[in-house]
């Protein structure tokens, strides 16, 4: 393979390799061809100067010179131009045709010359590339059988040579048009085989977003469910329940993220929430998931450090999503037998507003991982991974979403496997309560929205929400109940519009402060309705706030919102918080 790149690099610049398949070969066959061509010129030359035929090491020589600055012009212009392809064949043609009329052909150049067709073949296809050769041969017998009254140079070459040469040629210059031919055929394979393979990725493509938008609104309707129970909820154990539907719901978001390739919005807008929360109290309901499975009977030893507060302030969800992930990674690869799962959380430093927490999940048995993916071997993992690092532990143990959500803290997940036991270690910062620390989401955030307030309030536009007059754009039912049931209490009115053509007209008749927009949508799409309304304000001076409410979160869905007019987007399934903070940034209050 070397060698062969090698040839490739000699004969071919780096800069064209990049070409398209059918002019890359192209160019290498010019390049080639000239080589070879200039080669034998200079044989030619050399020998026929020895045999003092000065006028064929003349024209030799003329061949070796001109195909030489064909050569030249064509690396100076970088490009591939069929005129040099043209240009080099000519000047072959009549150095091959001067041998044979004057009477020089030979073996050797006999079999040079019937390289022609090869090269012509190669450099022009096997269609202009026929035409050449068939020119060529008519004027070649010319000058053979010319009548000896007129040429005498061939007259002492045997019949038989001279019909062998013929025969030879043609039959060069049809293998050289069957391999063309065959090189047409597969590489027309070839590239109905790449648009086959294209048409099927677009119709994965298609069906995995499809999938995605199916899953995504469910999962919004149970997220939006379970903060309308929590704020009704008062008992402890309650709320602690509807904590664990959160972690596992964002458990599954972070499923479906990971599955569309996208950036984790959702882990994103999770960190500006912060709470106060009981440490042990969640983590000891996490424990109590698994610890009440018959199927595991695994026995837990939860420790804290006595020094760290009971109450702290942060995001008790998250906090079990981490959990949740990595007690379920151990109970999945802990192989036979029974195993002790030991979490422990110590300080690591404090300051006046926050504390430094390092956490550890421990198991004394050792995890088994898979030897590979196509075999359902499983081996300690001291010998399938060298050296041992954690990032290949995290990738084999699928923990990519809990290494987001600790790295979103500021963390870093370490993995340690012995053939004795297992660890997993992460240091995790949470605040203290009454402690008041502005969070660089909430920062990035202001700072976006900051100009648009500004001028909102300079305009006298600033509205309170409570005062918000809220357009819904909504095709479903049960998205329309949740949403209404979430803002109901919080906002002046809502009024529901069941497509963008309904959005419109209700915009045409009635005043509203703010619009949340669906984008999959029967009649009229979110994204056309979106442009019109922004057509329709363009002869005025005013601008209603739009925010994308989708289940569309796959690469390209959040651009394609805001270029069409939207100021803001928030992919399902989200926090009800979250929503409520867009909307306040833009009504300006």
């Amino acid at each position: 393979m070397s060698i062969a790149n090698r040839l490739l690099n000699l004969f071919l610049p780096k800069e064209n390799q990049n070409e398209g398949e059918d002019y890359a070969s192209k160019i290498l066959a010019f390049s080639i061809s000239c080589w070879i061509l200039i080669i034998f010129f200079v044989v030619l030359s050399v020998s026929a100067f020895l045999v003092s035929n000065n006028l064929l090491a003349i024209v030799s020589a003329s061949g070796v010179m001109l195909i030489g600055l064909f050569m030249g012009l064509y690396t100076k212009n970088n490009s591939y131009n069929p005129t040099y392809n043209y240009s080099v064949l000519f000047v072959a043609a009549v150095v091959f045709e001067f041998i044979i009329w004057s009477g020089s052909i030979g073996i050797t150049s006999a079999i040079a010359i019937g390289l022609l067709p090869m090269i012509s073949a190669a450099t022009l296809g096997h269609k202009k590339g026929t035409i050449v050769n068939i020119i060529f041969l008519a004027v070649a017998i010319i000058g053979l059988f010319a009548p000896t009254d007129i040429f005498n140079n061939n007259e002492e070459l045997p019949f038989v040579f001279k019909g062998l040469f013929i025969v030879s040629f043609i039959a060069v210059m049809l293998l050289a048009n069957l391999l063309d031919a065959i090189k047409v055929k597969f590489m027309h394979s070839m590239e109905k085989g790449v648009l086959d393979l294209k048409t099927t990725n677009k119709q994965h493509q298609v069906f995995i977003s499809g999938l995605s938008h199916q899953i995504r609104t469910p999962l919004n309707n149970i997220m939006v469910i379970a903060n309308l129970l929590e704020s009704i909820t008062i008992d402890e154990k309650q709320k602690d329940l509807i904590d664990t539907i959160h972690a596992s719901t964002n458990n599954l978001v972070n499923v479906v993220n990971s599955m569309v390739e996208i950036s984790n919005i959702d882990i994103k807008e999770r960190g500006s929430i912060s709470i106060p929360f009981n440490l042990y109290s969640t983590i000891n309901s996490t424990i109590k998931i698994f610890s009440t499975q018959n199927t595991n009977n695994i026995p837990f030893n939860l420790k804290i450090d006595g020094s760290i507060p009971d109450n702290l302030l942060g995001d008790p969800v998250r906090i079990k999503q981490i959990f949740l992930n990595l007690i379920e990674s151990i109970l999945k690869n802990k192989g036979v037998g029974k195993a002790n799962i030991n979490i422990i959380v110590s300080k690591r430093d404090e300051t006046d507003k926050n504390i430094d927490l390092n956490v550890e999940v421990k198991s004394d048995k050792p995890l088994l991982l898979p030897l590979n993916h196509d075999q359902n071997l499983f081996v300690t993992n001291d010998n399938s991974i060298t050296p041992a690092n954690s990032q290949s532990y995290i990738n084999i143990l699928e923990l990519s979403i809990t290494q987001k959500l600790i790295e979103s803290n500021g963390g870093k997940l370490s993995v340690q496997l012995t053939p004795e036991n297992s660890s997993f270690s992460f240091p995790y910062s949470l605040e203290k309560v009454g402690s008041i620390q502005l969070k660089d989401q909430q920062q990035s955030e202001d700072k976006e929205n900051l100009a648009r307030t500004e001028m909102n309030r300079a305009q006298g536009l600033s509205i309170k929400l409570e005062d918000a007059n809220v357009l819904l754009v909504e095709d479903n039912l049960i998205n329309q109940k949740i949403v209404v049931l979430s803002l109901k209490k919080l906002v002046k009115s809502i009024d529901i519009a069941n497509n963008g053509k309904e959005a419109l007209d209700k915009f045409g008749s009635s005043k509203f402060d703010i619009i949340l927009m669906d984008i999959q949508m029967p009649i009229m799409n979110g994204i056309v309705s979106t442009k019109k309304i922004r057509e329709i304000e363009s002869s005025s001076t005013s601008r209603i706030p739009i925010i994308a409410i989708t289940a569309n979160a796959l690469l390209g869905d959040k651009e394609e919102c805001l270029s069409a007019g939207m100021d803001d987007y928030i992919s399902k399934p989200f926090q009800i918080e979250v929503l409520i903070q867009k909307m306040k940034n833009l009504l300006g209050a």
